[in-house]
């Protein structure tokens, strides 16, 4: 297994900067994502990785070795598409088989290794069956398979499951992570979902045009996003955004928007202090956003009236939407015993201490400038 290291890696495609100075180091073994919307330069970060693309400039290394002027069959990578790329032709064995003939590797040797992988992803039954036969999830457990064989420094996945349906990548992320687990290995993971990041990965790399906003752990990055694209990003229903300003007020410090008020806690960051009387940015998460009438005890909260123009009951919670003065929607997760009503004005309490703000200038959180 190896580190890999970008070192101000930069992409550019013509006139489109694809990649913009991307430094980052992944540990030996670590479980690393890749995620942001459609375009942000994940999946060319992964092609830049894999040889498939060469680096405009900026180093790369895997391992020690620096990479970039290495063939991708030189980098002892192996790498898992999102179409899978099986050959349709070939048994399960042999597209499992294949690299390893490639490698001149002995039979002995090469049935060992795909009977091991096999019954690690319990394909054992399988094995003499073509791709057209298997269903999308086998298909895609396959295509692990074949990058697991080759024992890889790094593996690398390129939205594996993006082809299944809601069930069968519940199971597959399960089977992912138990795998990285059991084999210690570096893999590196690019997906635009953030289920599969938030619950895959050891880190997430958040991208968004072309730009690394954060890396951190996946509680890290929900509990203090350093912008107010990654605190919009990470989360579902997104975190809700109001602008307003901060004002003191008997000692105390609110934020106040049209159709809302409420108190901040002073000592959960000194750096609100320097926007007294300026306008700011405020983030709510929905799951901070609660029916008045079910509130977890030892919350500190403050009360928020909204109509409610939409309800999603999910059996475990409700989605409620609720629009405030300013007529926009925003979400709350609220108790699944919560008898809101559609059209109904709902009385709800924010919790004050886990509430984020963002300079409205440069959308980076306010908490992560320190105090003055």
């Amino acid at each position: 297994m190896a580190q890999v290291r970008f070192e101000s890696v930069s992409k550019r495609y013509g006139d489109v900067l694809a990649l913009h100075d991307l430094t980052l180091a992944i540990a030996d073994g670590e479980f690393l994502v890749f995620v942001g919307p459609s375009g942000c330069g994940k999946t060319t970060t992964l092609r830049l990785l894999a040889g498939l693309e060469p680096v405009t400039t900026g180093h790369l290394y895997i391992g020690d070795r620096r990479v970039n002027d290495l063939s991708a069959k030189d980098r002892d990578i192996a790498m898992v598409f999102q179409s899978y790329a099986l050959y349709p032709h070939m048994s399960v064995y042999e597209n499992m088989a294949f690299s390893l003939e490639l490698q001149g590797l002995g039979k002995g040797e090469i049935q060992q290794r795909v009977q091991r992988a096999a019954q690690q992803m319990e394909l054992e039954d399988l094995l003499q069956r073509k791709p057209k036969e298997l269903s999308g999830g086998q298909r895609q457990r396959v295509a692990v398979c074949r990058a697991i064989v080759r024992n890889p420094a790094v593996f690398l996945m390129d939205e594996p499951l993006s082809n299944l349906d809601a069930q069968l990548r519940g199971q597959a992320r399960v089977e992912i992570s138990r795998l990285h687990r059991e084999l210690g290995s570096t893999l590196i993971y690019v997906t635009h979902d953030q289920v599969e990041a938030m619950t895959m990965g050891t880190r997430i790399a958040v991208l968004n045009q072309g730009r690394l906003q954060q890396v951190d752990t996946p509680q890290a990055l929900y509990r203090a996003p350093s912008n107010k694209f990654v605190a919009g990003f990470i989360g579902s229903p997104a975190m809700n955004f109001l602008a307003g300003v901060l004002v003191e007020t008997d000692d105390l410090l609110w934020f106040k928007a049209e159709a809302v008020s409420f108190p901040l806690d002073r000592t959960t960051c000194p750096g609100y202090q320097r926007y007294l009387g300026q306008p700011v940015i405020c983030g709510i998460r929905p799951e901070d956003i609660h029916d008045a009438h079910y509130v977890p005890t030892g919350l500190v909260t403050s009360p928020l009236q909204g109509k409610i123009s939409a309800l999603e009951r999910m059996g475990n919670e409700v989605i409620v939407y609720l629009t405030l003065g300013d007529r926009q929607t925003y979400a709350a997760r609220v108790d699944r015993r919560s008898a809101l009503a559609l059209g109904e004005t709902g009385l709800f309490a924010v919790n004050t201490r886990a509430i984020h703000l963002f300079d409205p200038d440069t959308e980076i959180a306010i908490a992560a400038q320190g105090a003055p």
